[in-house]
């Protein structure tokens, strides 16, 4: 970030997401979604307190969420008991507070009932609703859809999901905190996608059918919150951007229809939410079949210590390694009955190992005190690890390096991306290939002989250790010496911390001004602390 008193947007943007980023080095997109949801709740009952014509009363509403939290959690490890496996710790408070907002209405009794058996049915879901051990659905979209089914089959005293959520007095306090989280899980294109098309298609039916006006379908949809917290849950929606994209279409567009197909004479299917929502988690799923990574894969693990405060993580996979493309992701947990809620069992990891390795390896780091999950990781509690999910954008281009230039710039740990690229690329020329890699000390030096073999291969590649440049390059001049001069048409990839990201990629704006105009040629992956 440049220093004085220029307003130019690189320079301001930074500083308004700033408080977002510090935030990220404590919420994972989980806590962030929970903490969305407690603050919305907590919305939800000052409302209800305030407002005589809002509907129902705190009573109501606090009966409500003890039913839905309550009998999620005691279903959810009811069914890990009997399937033998440690439940997610957040994974269930989640479900029932989105059952909370979603499920229940109407008279008290038909409420507690059907928020009740919506529960139920979302616990069982994560263990029979399963494909290789890994979620179809999204929890409380199989609950919503299981409670809509035995409706309108009838069964006394159930009701249809009321999607209460969607009320106007709610309107402003769900667009603050639904923004909040989206900024903080880093979701706006997918979340902006299914805005554009819920809005067009609402605008067909409109002027298909007339009869409400756009604040009507906004007050009375549960557009945002589907939105802000059900839309992006990782594990039941494509990890791809292209599909990402495709898939909030579809929901945005199936959502907001009014379209019903005629099943058999009796039985006519409409398009409500949940039922949108279905059909984007079984699109998702057939995506993840496609791509091969549908599956659950157990790791036996083992970790040990590659630098200051920095670690490898090992695991012999079960059935075969996952399949992925060197600079992805992939989601891993450790699920452990004894852990609390807060504690979190799911952490992000970039592949260190090149696909079809084994072992499948990971690098990561702590500062201070390590998190309980780091913690069980690093002391050899915990031996089993799953990867859960696979996913991410952050790719070499298909054509190199047999054509085009790639440069590399990574802060500490952010080169795990880059030394899974290098191990894919062995035996190849890499004279196109430029690696940057920024040292805050240099007791955190690691995988020296991966960059050494790139050197090898003709790579040019600069390790430094400058704690100034650890939090991101500033200064177009230096990012110059770095790179070195034959970067024309180059694609940039940049990996760290958000301020890293944030502050190297506009300085590479600067330095080749044909990427303002290419902006697809600047690739970043931004590392939190947890």
């Amino acid at each position: 970030m440049t220093t004085g008193v220029s307003t130019r947007p690189t320079a301001v943007i930074p500083r308004i997401l700033a408080p977002f980023d510090a935030a990220r080095r404590q919420l994972t997109p989980y806590r962030a979604v929970l903490c969305g949801l407690v603050l919305l709740a907590v919305a939800a009952f000052v409302v209800s307190a305030a407002d005589a014509d809002f509907g129902y009363g705190p009573d109501e509403l606090a009966v409500w969420l003890l039913v839905a939290v309550g009998v999620s959690g005691l279903a959810t490890y009811l069914f890990a008991a009997v399937f033998r496996v440690p439940p997610n710790s957040d994974s269930w408070l989640i479900t029932g507070l989105i059952l909370f907002f979603v499920v229940p209405g109407g008279s008290v009794d038909t409420a507690v009932a059907t928020v009740a058996t919506a529960a139920v049915i979302a616990a069982a879901s994560k263990y029979v609703l399963a494909w290789r051990r890994r979620l179809i659905l999204n929890p409380a979209v199989a609950g919503a859809v299981g409670c809509y089914a035995l409706a309108y089959a009838g069964v006394e005293g159930l009701s249809y999901p009321f999607w209460w959520v969607a009320a106007e007095p709610l309107l402003i306090p769900l667009i603050v905190i639904g923004a909040a989280v989206v900024t903080l899980i880093r979701e706006w294109l997918l979340v902006a996608v299914f805005l554009v098309a819920s809005l067009m298609t609402i605008g067909v039916v409109e002027l298909v059918r007339g009869g409400q006006d756009l604040s009507t379908w906004v007050v009375s949809s549960p557009m945002l919150f589907v939105a802000a917290v059900m839309l992006p849950e990782p594990l039941t929606s494509p990890a791809r951007q292209p599909h990402r994209l495709i898939y909030a279409a579809l929901v945005g567009v199936l959502m907001h229809c009014q379209y019903t197909v005629a099943v058999t004479d009796s039985y006519t299917l409409a398009f409500v939410p949940e039922i949108a929502l279905l059909v984007g988690s079984l699109h998702a799923f057939v995506v993840r079949l496609a791509t091969r990574t549908a599956r659950r894969v157990r790791l036996d693990v083992e970790t040990a210590s590659l630098a200051d405060h920095t670690y490898t993580l090992r695991g012999e996979p079960a059935g075969g390694a996952p399949s992925f493309r060197a600079g992805q992701w992939s989601s891993v947990s450790v699920p452990r009955w004894s852990a609390p809620v807060w504690t979190g069992s799911r952490r992000v990891f970039s592949f260190v190992s090149a696909p079809k390795e084994a072992p499948v390896e990971f690098g990561f780091t702590v500062a201070g005190e390590p998190s309980s999950f780091k913690a069980a990781l690093i002391d050899g509690r915990a031996r089993r690890a799953w990867v859960d999910e696979i996913g991410g954008d952050f790719v070499l281009p298909r054509v190199f390096p047999d054509r085009g230039r790639v440069v590399l710039l990574a802060s500490g740990i952010g080169i795990t991306p880059f030394v899974s690229m290098v191990r894919s690329l062995k035996g190849a020329d890499l004279s196109g290939l430029t690696v940057v890699h920024v040292l805050r000390s240099s007791e955190r030096t690691v995988y020296d002989d991966e960059l050494d073999s790139a050197r090898g291969a003709s790579a040019r590649v600069v390790t430094i250790v400058a704690p100034e440049l650890a939090d991101g390059v500033d200064d177009p001049d230096r990012l110059a010496e770095l790179v070195g001069p034959d970067i024309a048409g180059a694609h940039y990839y940049v990996s760290g911390t958000p301020g890293f990201v944030e502050r190297t990629s506009s300085t590479i704006r600067h330095l080749d001004p044909s990427t303002r105009l290419r902006p697809w040629r600047i690739h970043t992956d931004s590392f939190t602390g947890y």
